[in-house]
């Protein structure tokens, strides 16, 4: 550290010699900086607060029924599109600037120097700052006022036109969806009609009817069943009954009556039974009760025509011995055995015509099922079609509604809190600054001049440097001792020396004092 301090020590010792020369350097850049700033132009700043009130007393009272626009992003959205080519190129023609203008690149020139020279700040609590710089004042508010202009109408206009672009882009919609919906209206009607008695609800619930006819079937089956059984019941009585009657005389009534009896006892027991399963107006019970009332009916004329017999000649009964005559129970076997097979025929007819219903049905079903299904497709088609029309005419409404309170009420107020004003001072540049960097500048460049200047003309200030530098050994020093003549000079050039930079302190106090005074060195000059 000592070494360090020493180093540094040397340097200032060597740079000390050419002092004049930094003197001199510090003057001359003092002069043409202090000359450069002092001819710079004034720059005057006009600035204007404006505050964006975006509340209103009919937003919560209109919550739900009118669109709530969001005015704080649409500001903040200007904001940062407020200095786009068209509106600074409004600027400069509300300003009368674009008469300077006399071609495309003065233009161009223009506009980036409006850019360049116009702000807007702020943003929080909606305090918006508008400002801007010109050299002439009184151009610098009329920016301010036109860009404040500008910032307000274009703030409104994007509403009105956000709200006007919906309503027409509602109106459009509404059109085109009333256009398909008229068409998917027709679309139904004409379904409808190609696919009559098809539709749910017509010709009746076909699962009960498809129930029934098979509960039907299985009841005309067992029917057919118990008519084949009856039949073949008769079929082996039959083969059992004689054809005729041998009469000598010796038989009696009962002999003949006790087949039908048999046969009356049996399909009485039948009746009893499908009585038990049916009721009695089933086709199968009416055809068993007419046969048995068939059976005793043959059966009271068989006894009648006995008993007429029974009281004839003993010659007549003897020579009718040994005769054969036609056995009426074999015949009304065989006449209960013809209407058998026609009552299982018709059985097994009617089984096969509900069969065809139940398949003919089952083809309707599926057919049905189809048209239920494209009418599903209709409807599901419809339906949402007519809800999106409805859906878009309750927002056209909520669309006029918010445009009636945009244009009868103020949802965003302006209220301008500073006016633009003609600035009195420069805001730029800040010569005070600009003066002071100039000074120490200057006395680093003076400084620097003449450790430059040392380097390249060194010199031994010490022994220790001596020996350093040759690698010989010292053996001693010799002190200077000034005579009073070279005293008195250098204490002549001690005091020109101070009073010279004395003097530019005190040059540099004085313009300092004049800006602070608002004498303004570049206004005397134009």
């Amino acid at each position: 550290m000592h070494e360090l301090v020493t180093e540094l020590l040397s340097y200032v010792q060597n740079a000390t010699r050419y002092k004049w020369l930094a003197l001199l350097t510090a003057w001359l850049v003092c002069l043409g900086g202090w000359v450069f700033v002092s001819q710079m132009p004034d720059k005057f700043r006009a600035e204007a607060r404006v505050h964006v009130d975006t509340r209103s007393v009919l937003k919560p009272l209109l919550s739900g029924l009118a669109i709530q626009p969001d005015i704080s992003g649409q500001v903040r959205l200007m904001q940062k599109l407020m200095f786009s080519r068209p509106n600074l190129e409004k600027v400069a023609r509300m300003t009368d600037l674009d008469l300077g203008a006399k071609d495309d690149k003065a233009m161009e020139k223009l506009v980036a120097r409006l850019q360049a020279s116009m702000t807007i700040g702020g943003g929080e609590n909606n305090l918006f700052t508008i400002a801007a710089n010109d050299a002439d004042p009184k151009v610098a508010k009329k920016l301010v006022q036109s860009l404040l202009t500008i910032f307000v109408e274009q703030t409104l206009g994007e509403t009105r036109e956000d709200s006007n672009a919906a309503q027409k882009f509602l109106d459009q919609q509404i059109k085109e969806y009333e256009a398909r919906l008229q068409a998917a209206e027709l679309a139904r009607e004409n379904f409808r009609r190609e696919h009559y008695g098809l539709m749910p609800g017509q010709g009746g619930d076909l699962y009960t009817q498809l129930n029934g006819l098979a509960q039907q079937v299985e009841e005309a089956k067992m029917a057919a069943q118990d008519a084949v059984n009856r039949r073949d019941e008769l079929k082996a009585q039959l083969e059992n009954e004689d054809a005729t009657l041998t009469d000598f005389g010796g038989g009696e009534a009962g002999g003949i009556a006790s087949p039908l009896d048999a046969r009356v006892q049996a399909m009485q027991a039948k009746l009893d039974d499908l009585l038990l399963r049916y009721t009695k107006n089933h086709p199968d019970v009416i055809a068993l009760k007419k046969s048995i009332s068939d059976l005793e009916k043959q059966k009271r004329e068989q006894e009648q025509s006995q008993q007429a017999s029974g009281g004839g000649d003993d010659s007549l009964g003897a020579g009718a011995a040994g005769k054969g005559e036609a056995n009426p129970v074999y015949q009304q076997m065989k006449i209960a055995l013809s209407e058998a097979d026609a009552n299982v025929a018709a059985l097994n007819s009617r089984v096969k015509s509900y069969e065809e219903k139940i398949e003919k049905m089952k083809q309707q079903m599926d057919e049905r099922l189809k048209v239920e299904t494209q009418l599903q497709n209709l409807n599901r088609d419809y339906d949402t079609i007519k809800g999106n029309y409805n859906s878009l005419l309750g927002r056209r409404e909520t669309a006029r509604l918010s445009e009636n309170v945009e244009q009868n009420t103020d949802t965003v107020k302006f209220r301008i809190v500073d006016p633009p004003q003609v600035p009195s001072k420069p805001s730029a540049p800040n010569r005070i600054l600009l003066s002071s960097a100039v000074l120490l500048a200057s006395l680093v460049t003076g400084v620097a001049a003449a450790i430059f200047l040392s380097l390249l003309r060194p010199c031994f200030n010490s022994t220790q440097k001596l020996r350093d530098g040759t690698q010989f050994p010292v053996l001693g020093t010799v002190s200077m001792n000034w005579i009073p003549e070279i005293k008195q000079r250098k204490w002549k050039e001690f005091l020109i020396y101070s009073t010279s930079f004395g003097f530019l302190l005190l040059m540099y106090l004085g313009i300092v004092l004049l800006e602070i005074k608002g004498i303004n060195l570049h206004r005397f000059s134009h």
